[in-house]
């Protein structure tokens, strides 16, 4: 049973563990722990906020508490999971994340419930669709009582740090303003989807 434990660090004033570094670490840990296929078929999901550091195990569902995190893939035809687990350990680090600048030069289109980014970006893909994502949500909802955030991710694959040249994200269904489906397109080509919850 491959497992490793995490060393994450705070993004900016947070004090919880920010989805996208959680998303990126694990994806990356599961690339080099499984190299023998591609990782595909992404379906990553949050059940809660993590406040301390979090280790991943693949394939044993945890007994003694729940999930912080499920990510599952599949890989050479082979559908499997990895369990994130909140432990007691602290979170002792923090860095700065200019959330707001990676977004500003997005264009919102409150008719369609859309927004595009042109140009290439400084930070990994799932960094700038939470960005986007977080920014649209404010503008569609502005009148939200409480705080969005990031619960799910699909992708079909996951490149860490994608070229392109336009980023969309479009909200494709929202229940009762409190959840919501955006699908995501780099260069006009749908790469997954991303859901975020009303907290």
């Amino acid at each position: 049973m491959a497992q490793t434990m995490f060393d994450l660090a705070f993004k900016g004033k947070r004090d919880y563990l920010h989805g996208t570094d959680v998303f990126n670490q694990t994806l990356f840990w599961l690339q080099g722990a499984l190299p023998d296929a591609p990782i595909e078929d992404i379906d990553f999901s949050f059940h809660h906020l993590a406040r301390h550091q979090v280790g991943v195990r693949i394939g044993v569902a945890p007994t003694d508490q729940p999930a912080y995190s499920v990510c599952a893939f599949t890989q050479d035809g082979r559908r499997q999971k990895a369990y994130l687990i909140e432990t007691d350990l602290p979170v002792t680090r923090r860095y700065p994340y200019p959330e707001d600048e990676i977004v500003a030069p997005m264009q919102v289109d409150l008719a369609r419930r859309r927004g595009v980014l042109h140009g290439t970006a400084d930070y990994t893909d799932i960094e700038v669709w939470v960005a986007m994502t977080k920014a649209l949500h404010h503008a569609i909802f502005p009148q939200a009582p409480g705080k969005w955030f990031f619960v799910r991710g699909r992708f079909p694959n996951y490149t860490r740090r994608s070229e392109a040249r336009e980023r969309t994200l479009a909200i494709a269904a929202s229940l009762h303003d409190r959840l919501t489906r955006s699908e995501l397109l780099l260069d006009g080509r749908k790469v997954g989807e991303i859901f975020f919850s009303m907290v």
